[in-house]
């Protein structure tokens, strides 16, 4: 992942400030159901959901004002990506009009999907996007490649280049599908589905508890949620206008991801100052192991010698608890540590690809914390309050 991602000033909007401030400081109903990773499984996700009584057998919301925080993961290895988000749209309007929430997480694949960086999508996916205009865009998108390849071909040979050869082409043709420039599009921030996913937070608190897809680590340690919030949200607004300035400048062709922009600022002799937020790469949080799409210390850290700072991570951004997904839990179970700080709740739903995966969620009620899976198994695992610090 090195290199590839970068601490952005760029300013978000006021529409997206205020979107990310009222999810971080959102208030919930009586009721909170978190659900971890989807990876397009549709079926198992409506499951879960009607196991937690927030839709009906027609998969309309009927959650009252009951909270649903999903933490993220939507995207790849699944096919029906879409389907999950066109059901998750419309659940958090039917949900707002009756006093509850649908509040959706970036998880990492999501963050990796909004940056170009495709490489766990499932490549079926594709095929949904197609149209009776995707070999002419496929044939243009080949265009400017071409011309981009050869540019730098004659840069580097520094003599002129007659043709892309065909195995470059064929590995570009393999590469870009039909359906795959369609898809892309769809994630750009002007796009149905990209302008939504733009508008997601990262992480939110709710009544004491952080819901976020990986977790809280020492990396951004001193950061409230409004901050890491905005700054994802400032992530990724750079990575769409300086990859549409480089296009424009003929510095990459159009299918360029986030890595594509950065090695080209790397190469730059001397550097171009309009690229400059490049130069930061390595600390971008949308891909960052230490940021909280991709920091693993809540499944991996050794509790007898890491409560602590679990514990104090945890009160920098006014949380007591933590629920998060991102790391597969054996048996497909919801996992507790830190002493009834932490749930884990990333249960491979994708069982076609987990296995022994399942849906879950884990309800939050009264004070609370019940697993619930969809074989009708239920299990309170914590259903007291916080032992005192050390």
């Amino acid at each position: 992942m090195t290199r590839t991602l970068i601490s952005s000033r760029f300013a978000v909007t006021l529409a997206i400030l205020v979107a990310l401030a009222s999810a971080s400081s959102g208030l919930a109903g009586e009721r909170i159901v978190a659900i971890g990773d989807i990876h397009g499984e549709y079926d198992g996700f409506v499951s879960v959901l009607q196991r937690a009584g927030l839709v009906d057998d027609d998969v309309n919301w009927v959650g009252g004002q009951a909270t649903l925080v999903q933490t993220g993961d939507i995207f790849d290895r699944g096919l029906e990506v879409f389907k999950v988000l066109d059901l998750l749209m419309r659940l958090e309007q039917e949900a707002a009009a009756v006093g509850g929430q649908v509040i959706v997480l970036l998880g990492n694949h999501d963050g990796m999907n909004l940056v170009g960086f495709f490489r766990d999508v499932n490549p079926e996916i594709y095929a949904q996007f197609v149209d009776k205009q995707s070999e002419k865009r496929r044939k243009a998108a080949y265009k400017s490649f071409k011309k981009y390849w050869r540019a730098k071909a004659e840069e580097i040979l520094n003599a002129p280049v007659a043709e892309v050869p065909n195995d470059v082409k064929e590995q570009w043709m393999a590469a870009i599908p039909l359906g795959w420039l369609e898809y892309k599009e769809a994630l750009g921030p002007d796009a149905h589905y990209g302008a939504w996913l733009h508008k997601r937070p990262v992480t939110v608190v709710i009544d004491g508890v952080l819901f976020v897809h990986g977790g809280i680590g020492p990396d951004i340690a001193g950061l409230s949620v409004e901050e890491i919030n905005a700054k994802v949200a400032n992530e990724l607004a750079t990575y769409q206008r300086l990859r549409k300035l480089m296009i424009a400048e003929g510095l990459v062709p159009t299918t360029a991801e986030l890595a594509s922009l950065t090695n080209v600022y790397l190469e730059m002799d001397p550097p171009d100052p309009k690229y400059a937020e490049l130069a930061d790469a390595e600390n971008w949080l949308v891909f960052s192991a230490g940021g909280p799409l991709w920091f693993r210390g809540a499944a991996r850290w050794e509790e007898e010698t890491d409560t602590e700072q679990m514990i104090g991570l945890l009160s920098g951004v006014g949380a007591e608890r933590m629920v998060g997904g991102h790391t597969v839990q054996d048996e497909g179970r919801i996992e507790v540590r830190f002493d009834g700080r932490v749930f884990l709740i990333d249960t491979g739903m994708l069982s076609s690809v987990y296995e022994g995966g399942r849906p879950s969620a884990l309800v939050i009620e009264g004070g609370s914390f019940t697993a619930i899976y969809t074989d009708g198994g239920a299990e309170v695992l914590v259903d007291e309050a916080l032992p005192e610090a050390a």
